[in-house]
């Protein structure tokens, strides 16, 4: 991958013929919002898909570094965007009013009620799962209070922090995502953070569910190379 490519982490519109996994409405972008491209790793594996669901569990503000705005306003996405601090609510309010957000200590809800209540009691497949709190290990405790057994999620994007030493809650949810069949497809997902390193670091993992995801998409990353493996690398061709 070309460095100018590498160093680019926001949506340009000429990016579009350089998807490794391109789709055709990927025309309706003007800018994407994720801090490292999870909304485009989001569409690219289901295929530029509109009226998705998500779960977004660490949601914080409305649309700065969310992973959750392109897909609500201009896929058409339908979801819960839990977040436990307050101060958050006015951006919710005042740039994305119609979409639900939720304001809830993750970690004392219990989901195997309220994920029926939230998303039906006939569909158990919800299209994307953002796990983001802090610190990682309350993470971890997140997913460990998910019906797992019961839903299906497609695409999951779990930030571990591993940068910081602490790799419990990547370890553990590792075990936990492949018991339940999941494919790890970028793990230890890099970006540049210079307060912690001028080197890449590594921060999260992005998963697939292989009943939920083209087979040869996934067979395609798991070719990648790994040292660091940057969003770009997952996204773009050269």
């Amino acid at each position: 991958m070309s460095n100018a490519l590498t160093n680019i982490w926001k949506w340009q519109t000429d990016l579009e013929k350089s998807l490794r996994f391109p789709f055709s409405n990927a025309k309706r972008i003007r800018q994407n919002h994720s801090q490292a491209w999870q909304d485009l790793y989001v569409l690219s594996m289901l295929g530029g898909k509109t009226n998705g669901r998500y779960l977004e569990v660490g949601a914080n503000v409305a649309s700065f570094h969310s992973n959750t705005c392109l897909l609500n306003t201009v896929f058409d996405w339908q979801g819960i965007s839990l977040e436990y601090d307050p101060s958050c609510l006015q951006t919710w309010i005042k740039e994305r009013p119609e979409a639900d957000f939720v304001l809830a200590d993750a970690l004392a809800l219990d989901y195997a009620q309220a994920l029926p209540r939230w998303f039906g009691e006939e569909n158990k497949r919800i299209d994307y799962l953002q796990l983001d709190i802090d610190p990682s290990f309350n993470t971890l405790q997140v997913l460990k209070k998910l019906p797992l057994d019961t839903y299906r999620f497609s695409v999951i994007t779990f930030e571990t922090d591993a940068y910081s030493g602490d790799h419990r809650a990547r370890n553990e949810s590792r075990e936990i995502l492949k018991s339940h069949g999941y494919q790890l497809v970028a793990p230890d997902l890099c970006v540049m953070y210079a307060v912690v390193s001028p080197n890449p670091i590594p921060f999260e993992d992005w998963w697939v569910d292989p009943q939920g995801v083209n087979a040869a998409k996934i067979e395609e990353l798991l070719r990648l190379p790994h040292s660091p493996l940057m969003p770009q690398n997952v996204l773009f061709r050269d």
